[in-house]
């Protein structure tokens, strides 16, 4: 008797074409390819430094809404990672190139929209919902960045946080969320499940506007 795909599975099958959009954008091939600009990467550092902050207070909402302290524990060391390795990228990166984020574009609607709308929808929705938000955004970054991580990159930062993200402790929060989310939708109806379906794509567009938006300033 052959096993059921799970519920993230599944998600992925149902979402291959925006999946795959995400997996072989220009932001991404350029890096594989070794021709990433200079200033795109530079803006992206600007746009996702932002983001990263934002992401702390998400996960802050998915601690809060957590259902046990098991799952708050982990949470919580998320949030110091989050906290701690990867503003400090940010900090020392770009101290480093030089780049100031009042030289660069903030705020571009596609970035705006991404970040907003993940922090709405943990504001006010459910610790399902919140483990889709990630599980979408961080299994999709771990898959490209485990790719590239292969590839000849001059650019040491530029290498420094593909890495990052191919690395154990960012595999195993991919991993752990895929893994909570698949036990949270398995407790839900099928409407909720499909709501979830919805709002993962939602996710995995918004991901590829956020991309898109680096080049366009």
């Amino acid at each position: 008797m052959s096993q059921q795909p799970s519920f993230t599975d599944r998600l992925l099958s149902e979402n291959q074409g925006v999946w795959q959009a995400m997996q072989q954008h220009r932001f991404v091939t350029d890096i594989e390819q070794g021709i990433l600009p200079t200033k795109v990467f530079n803006q992206y550092l600007v746009f996702e430094g932002d983001f990263v902050a934002t992401a702390i207070e998400i996960f802050s909402y998915a601690v809060i809404k957590a259902p046990d302290i098991t799952h708050r524990r982990w949470l919580i060391g998320v949030l110091d990672a989050l906290a701690n390795e990867q503003i400090a990228y940010f900090e020392r990166v770009m101290a480093h190139r030089a780049v100031t984020p009042e030289s660069y574009v903030r705020g571009a609607p596609e970035v705006y929209r991404f970040s907003q709308g993940m922090l709405r929808v943990a504001e006010t929705g459910s610790y399902a919902q919140i483990l889709t938000l990630m599980f979408g955004a961080e299994w999709m970054y771990y898959h490209w960045c485990k790719r590239v991580s292969q590839a000849e990159i001059a650019d040491a930062d530029v290498k420094e946080w593909v890495v990052m993200h191919a690395e154990e402790t960012f595999i195993n929060q991919a991993s752990w969320l895929k893994v909570e989310l698949d036990k949270c939708a398995a407790t839900l109806g099928e409407a909720q499940q499909v709501q979830l379906s919805g709002l993962y794509a939602q996710v995995l567009q918004w991901e590829i506007d956020f991309h898109s938006a680096a080049y366009l300033s």
